[in-house]
């Protein structure tokens, strides 16, 4: 049986969008999906603090809410809990879980995901130290993700461990997300050019942490990839505002994301 094929728990409604309050002005206009099965988003940090979570997250989140069909933001589980501290929810078990007990033929049981208040599906957990994952079974989670979902996010952590390459092998886009400084892109050149160009198509988000971006040195990282550059300004943390007005801080660099979708 397909993990996705339970019962979702009744959709709660955000607290930063009253009801009856119109969504059409949300940004990331192009991050509305309206049939499954759905392309697979991972959001890669080229190196630590890059920014991966807050942007998976706020993709995730507006796609949520502009969306007709359910859409569903992960991780690979690991030592950190980002995801499920911006969500504000836990589920009962991480990705890595579920991908054990799916390659073991174990049953699913009490469900794989949390729902969070824009009615996100969210897969993300506590810190985990010593999992690793089955790969084949990494690999059958996120597939059975993709046909159960408008839009799948997945938050590929910075490619440390097996499960967040084995997350990579199976994604239909990329971004690449770095600090825009001369540092993370010098960083970041050396990740870039051990992985081979892709088949799919790749985006690299510059987050600006309030320095001069080297615009230069970033367009000549994102010609290496035939990637499109896009620079994200630096925006508040989501326990200051709600994260809705997050993404509206975030709008272009989101509108660039939903435009990567469609390719």
């Amino acid at each position: 049986m397909r993990p996705f094929t339970f019962r979702e728990r009744p959709r709660r409604r955000s607290r930063s969008s009253p009801r009856g309050a119109s969504t059409d002005g949300l940004p990331g206009s192009g991050l509305c999906f309206t049939q499954t099965p759905g392309p697979l988003l991972a959001v890669v940090g080229l190196c630590g603090g890059a920014g991966a979570s807050t942007i998976a997250y706020l993709t995730a989140v507006t796609a949520a809410v502009q969306s007709s069909v359910p859409v569903l933001v992960c991780d690979t589980g690991g030592p950190t809990a980002g995801l499920a501290s911006y969500a504000g929810v836990t589920a009962c078990r991480t990705l890595a879980d579920a991908a054990e007990l799916v390659a073991g033929a174990e049953p699913l049981t009490g469900g794989l995901f949390a729902v969070d208040e824009h009615g996100l599906r969210v897969i993300a957990g506590e810190p985990q130290f010593t999992v690793h994952p089955d790969k084949a079974g990494v690999q059958r989670v996120l597939n059975d993700a993709r046909e159960a979902h408008g839009l799948t996010v997945l938050d590929g952590g910075t490619l440390a461990r097996a499960s967040d390459q084995t997350a990579l092998s199976v994604a239909t886009h990329v971004a690449w997300v770095l600090p825009a400084s001369e540092s993370a892109v010098t960083r970041a050149r050396r990740v870039l050019d051990r992985i081979a160009p892709l088949s799919r198509p790749e985006l690299l988000v510059a987050r600006s942490d309030g320095g001069k971006a080297p615009i230069g040195a970033l367009r000549d990282l994102a010609d290496h990839r035939r990637a499109p550059l896009v620079l994200m300004p630096q925006v508040m943390d989501f326990l200051d505002m709600p994260v809705l007005d997050v993404a509206g801080e975030a709008a272009l660099t989101l509108q660039a994301i939903g435009g990567l979708m469609r390719r």
